[in-house]
């Protein structure tokens, strides 16, 4: 068989992740499978079921934000929410033929002229992993024994649809042993962006035996049932604990109720626009008349230059007066009268705010300059 010129580069990148680890034939130190026979190569020796490190946040790893931005790494392929979901240890495939949720028959061999073999595994499930379509990733660990060794094969486990070809983008483990010595050891995360569960595991110039078990998976949240039960999501933080980001132009919080009970509800506390101030382009702020605001020789009216409420005649904007300002303790009194919102297609004062606009206005009284009012701005 061909030597491959990139097993030094494989084995680096590999030794760089912590992906490679060995265990000798040892016996088992915690829950195990069915006692199960050795031969003298070490090849029917008892592997262990147990437990190993998993990251239990998410597939979604954001960095810290810093300035209101937001980097960070995507772990898995799509941006989704997920959450981890662990089961009892299981042991998924045993390739030697011995007890496993799914039957796989080995060794695996290095397919056509060394360019390697994809095994697909329809996990979906087994093992307690699900098969209604929301499983974003799995977490599992897998031992390896090579039957021809000192090759530079390596193994890959992928999701189905990801070309191998010429080498697939991600090496799990690489193992160059003389057989009869050591199994090699790893574990992974498998990101699964069509959320079915199943994977495929890439195998390249080599004729192995592999066992991989799992521990747990990810779910998808993207479409949660939780049926008759309560989902609650609770913490102690300074900022926020439950944030929702669309990059998109949809919403980015959407509630219904069928029953005819509140869409929404607040149990204490209050709703809060950030950043809302005067003159600001948020959804709450305050109007402040100026004397570039009044309308020429009118003062029944001031014009509202906000980027929510510009040019759009379909918005909704209450307002309310402000009294005794503790935003601005220079801020004068606005008048007692009932304060209006009106819409106008063109500015017709003779100040320099042009284009259509909502304008605040008093009937019969003239506005203060430099009196505030609330206003809220909601969208159809």
């Amino acid at each position: 068989m061909k030597m491959p010129t990139n097993v030094a580069k494989l084995a680096t990148i590999c030794a760089a992740a912590g992906a490679l680890a060995t265990v000798a034939d040892a016996q088992p130190t915690t829950r195990s499978v069915v006692e199960q026979r050795v031969d003298a190569s070490g090849l029917y020796a008892k592997i262990p079921l147990q437990t190993w490190s998993v990251d239990v946040k998410s597939f979604i790893d954001h960095a810290a934000r810093t300035a209101g931005s937001k980097g960070g790494t995507t772990k898995a392929a799509t941006d989704r929410a997920t959450v981890y979901r662990p089961i009892a240890v299981c042991r998924l495939i045993d390739t030697r033929g011995l007890a496993a949720a799914i039957a796989v028959a080995g060794p695996i061999g290095p397919g056509i002229k060394g360019q390697g073999t994809s095994t697909f595994i329809n996990s979906a499930g087994a093992c307690g992993i699900p098969n209604n379509g929301k499983v974003a990733g799995i977490s599992l660990s897998f031992h390896i024994w090579n039957h021809t060794p000192t090759n530079g094969g390596y193994i890959s486990f992928l999701q189905q649809d990801v070309s191998t070809v010429p080498t697939p983008p991600t090496v799990n483990a690489v193992f160059n042993d003389v057989p009869g010595t050591v199994w090699t050891a790893g574990t992974a995360n498998v990101s699964i962006p069509d959320d079915s569960g199943n994977f495929k595991i890439f195998i390249a110039n080599s004729s192995v035996d592999v066992i991989v078990d799992v521990n747990g998976y990810y779910q998808d949240l993207d479409n949660l049932d939780v049926g008759s039960q309560e989902l609650n999501i609770s913490g102690t933080t300074a900022g926020t604990l439950f944030e929702l980001d669309n990059l998109g132009t949809g919403s980015a919080l959407a509630a219904s109720t069928f029953g005819g009970g509140p869409a929404f509800t607040i149990f204490s506390g209050y709703m809060r626009a950030n950043g809302a101030g005067i003159n600001t382009p948020t959804v709450a702020f305050i109007h402040r008349v100026t004397a570039a605001s009044l309308c020429g020789g009118d003062n029944t009216y001031s014009v509202i230059d906000n980027l929510l409420l510009n040019a759009d005649p379909g918005a909704i904007a209450v307002v309310t007066p402000r009294f005794n300002s503790t935003s601005d303790p220079s801020a004068a009194q606005p008048s007692t009268a009932t304060p209006m919102i009106e819409y106008r297609l063109t500015n017709t004062c003779s100040n320099s705010i042009p284009g259509a606009r909502w304008f605040l206005h008093t009937p019969g009284t003239t506005l203060v300059t430099d009196s505030y009012y609330n206003v809220i701005v909601i969208k159809p």
